[in-house]
């Protein structure tokens, strides 16, 4: 946690990030296959009341399918997210990229879903699917309060241990995820078991995506630079596009929010990286 956050750090941090959201996107792919190839799923999620047919132009696709392909497009938007920091953060730093692409990787981690699915249709334990639940949950917090501090690096924040603070973002999301109890048997449209305080859940979530978004546009009076505009358009594109995409509501949202999600990881990485270069 002490190690200093030099040029070579960030980039084997990335690179290593990178790896984790590659082997989630490989198992979501690999457990995808087996959920496609299942007789039983659709027959099990009908007895939980959660299976349905989605007329979308001239096709029906099921409730199943919309959520494997919402489960893989974050995993591998994840991934390939990070490849293009990789790929453009080679000799620029930057503290908002840093925590954006720790973001990302827990966003791969939607790839649980579908795991989630597979053991429960195979007769696994209630144990053992809570433990998943709560681990895809803590990711998503875990997620929330990363992008929340990538915003606070925006607006002035210059602590520069960022491990340290990757350290306490992670013991506070592992505290808050003990606390909250799992309706094991009680299934959500997102594959995974009902989780106490849904609503309360939902609320820290939507603060945290309105807070980030003012943090970035406080960025511009704090950098001087009105380019911050667009890149704090670029992450609300991007943090609203991930929460939508990962509801399973229809597949005309999923795919609008998946567009609107690549544009503004675009267009945020692209602006970060012009700030960044010419400093």
């Amino acid at each position: 946690m002490l190690v200093p956050v030099t040029l070579k750090t960030r980039r084997r941090t990335y690179w290593i990030l990178f790896g984790i959201s590659v082997a989630m996107s490989l198992a979501g792919a690999i457990f995808a296959v087996l959920l496609a190839a299942s007789k039983s799923v659709p027959i099990f999620l009908i007895e939980r009341g959660i299976y349905a047919v989605h007329p979308f132009l001239k096709l029906r696709p099921t409730s199943l399918t919309l959520s494997i392909v919402d489960a893989l497009a974050l995993s591998f938007f994840a991934a390939a997210a990070g490849a293009f920091i990789l790929r453009t953060f080679r000799k620029t730093v930057s503290a908002e990229i840093f925590f954006f692409a720790l973001w990302l990787t827990t966003l791969s981690f939607e790839s649980l879903r579908l795991v989630h699915l597979f053991l429960a249709a195979r007769g696994a334990s209630d144990l053992a699917l809570a433990l998943i639940d709560k681990s895809y949950l803590c990711a998503r917090i875990l997620g929330f309060i990363l992008i929340f501090v990538s915003g606070l690096y925006a607006s002035g924040m210059r602590n520069e241990r960022h491990f340290s603070i990757l350290a306490i973002c992670a013991g506070i999301a592992i505290a808050l995820i003990s606390s909250l109890p799992v309706n094991t048997g009680i299934w959500e449209w997102n594959l995974m078991f009902k989780v106490g305080y849904g609503n309360l859940i939902e609320g820290f979530s939507m603060a945290i995506i309105f807070i980030t978004i003012i943090d970035y546009l406080i960025a511009v009076r704090v950098r001087g630079d009105k380019s911050y505009y667009l890149t704090a358009l670029g992450i609300a594109m991007v943090m609203w596009g991930a929460h939508f995409a990962s509801l399973d509501w229809s597949p005309l949202l999923s795919l609008s929010s998946l567009a609107v999600m690549s544009a503004g990881c675009v267009l945020y990485i692209w602006k970060l990286h012009t700030f960044y270069l010419w400093q």
